[in-house]
């Protein structure tokens, strides 16, 4: 699957002509200095090339479980070239005992999450940590509990979530023109094939399952619902999948919540998750599942967001008006958005339209730590704690309606 996302990343960089603007950049002379623990796939599109676009933070290193293996990546992307070189470590450890790193981007297998962020905010680093944060909700209140000990930010890279046509959805919601938020479904899938069977994403040890591989579709729900973060949930049905060599393992996972609050309406939320998804017909690789999509349902509109995950990449969002009965009147407006938003405008950031979710992302992460420094408040974009937990809580109970384990025992 990274290598579809760093092929698109090209393809969308030449075309923005991006290595021109990344050759005129004139970093910042003190810099966030950000390491990176794991030499994984999805570091050149979610930190590597977000870096050498951002005037205010530079790749610092990236550590492996071997030195090779670290080498070996900045090698492939000519780090070494970097002003100063991206330095390369035999262990996770090693670079956080680094005094020079400021921060981590974490891109570790799910299960491995709460145990280094924890372990470099007692390094005193900021963190950016993939999603999911950890491998369930409680373990989420534990990173909580160091993050605010150690006075350092953790983020989850929840990348979607800080592009402005996200935004522009939710302030609409917000500001009450739709009406009630009713329901909220999400599904992302990926074809049987693009993962290998021996992908960690298959691994329970390593956390893995489609619901928390692909939480996306979680993190959708949640945020669309307008509910607040400690929300009540509650479970009608979820429906798994199963790896064939391992019923712990959800392949695909089809789930229905609601989410309540005191004084609110409650919404009911379907969530559909695949990271196996059969051929059709048993020959066909069905690769136009590949685009994700997000549909709220409203008193007075019903909103379909395509291409939520990833909407750098051709998104749309459909909005259809509802009469006063709720029922579909024919009228249609579609809008794509790209820049801005009053979200951003909190944080003073305009943006440009070639920037990606993660480098959208990285701009929030890079404000709020230095914030923090500062001991100022940041006020843009974030995926917060409590966000963070409300979603593992939801997954935590899909597994346990579904009669699964739920990660992390």
């Amino acid at each position: 699957m990274s290598w579809i996302a760093e092929a698109l990343l090209n393809l969308h960089n030449y075309r923005n002509s991006v290595s021109t603007k990344k050759s005129l950049l004139e970093k910042s002379p003190h810099p966030l200095r950000i390491g990176i623990l794991s030499a994984a796939a999805i570091n050149y599109a979610a930190i590597i090339d977000p870096i050498a676009t951002h005037p205010s933070c530079t790749l610092h290193s990236i550590a492996a479980r071997s030195l090779t293996r670290a080498e070996a990546q900045i090698k492939k992307y000519s780090l070494g070239n970097l002003t100063p070189p991206c330095k390369p470590y035999g262990s996770y450890q090693d670079l956080l005992d680094d005094d020079e790193v400021d921060a981590v981007y974490i891109p570790l297998p799910n299960g491995l999450h709460a145990e280094w962020t924890i372990k470099a905010l007692r390094a005193g680093k900021h963190v950016l940590v993939e999603k999911p944060m950890a491998s369930n909700a409680e373990e989420v209140r534990e990173v909580r509990a160091e993050a605010e000990k150690a006075g350092r930010v953790v983020m989850e890279a929840f990348h979607w979530r800080f592009h402005p046509a996200a935004h522009w959805i939710r302030e609409r919601i917000d500001g009450g023109g739709w009406g009630v938020v009713e329901g909220v479904e999400a599904r992302f899938k990926i074809p049987r094939g693009a993962l290998g069977r021996d992908d960690i994403r298959f691994s329970y040890d390593l956390a893995g399952g489609a619901s928390m591989d692909l939480a996306y579709v979680f993190s959708a729900c949640c945020y669309f619902s307008g509910q607040p973060t400690d929300s009540d949930i509650t479970v009608t049905s979820a429906t798994p999948r199963l790896h064939p060599s391992d019923d712990r393992i959800d392949e695909a996972m089809d789930a229905t919540f609601t989410l309540s609050s005191p004084g609110a309406q409650p919404v009911t939320c379907h969530a559909i998750a695949d990271i196996a998804l059969p051929p059709l017909l048993g020959i066909i690789p069905q690769v136009w599942e590949l685009t994700s999509t997000v549909v709220i349902e409203l008193m007075k509109a019903r909103v379909e967001f395509s291409n939520f995950s990833v909407p750098t990449f051709m998104h749309s969002i459909t909005v259809r008006e509802k009469d006063g009965e709720g029922k579909l009147t024919g009228k249609k407006t579609v809008e794509k958005v790209w820049t801005g938003g009053s979200e951003w405008e909190k944080a003073g950031v305009e943006g440009e339209a070639w920037w990606t979710t993660y480098r959208w992302q990285l701009e929030a992460f890079v404000k709020m730590a230095r914030a923090k420094e500062g001991g100022e408040t940041y006020t843009g974009p974030v995926v917060n704690m409590e966000e963070s937990e409300q979603v593992l809580r939801v997954v935590d109970a899909v597994y346990e309606k579904a009669g699964m384990p739920k990660r992390g025992l």
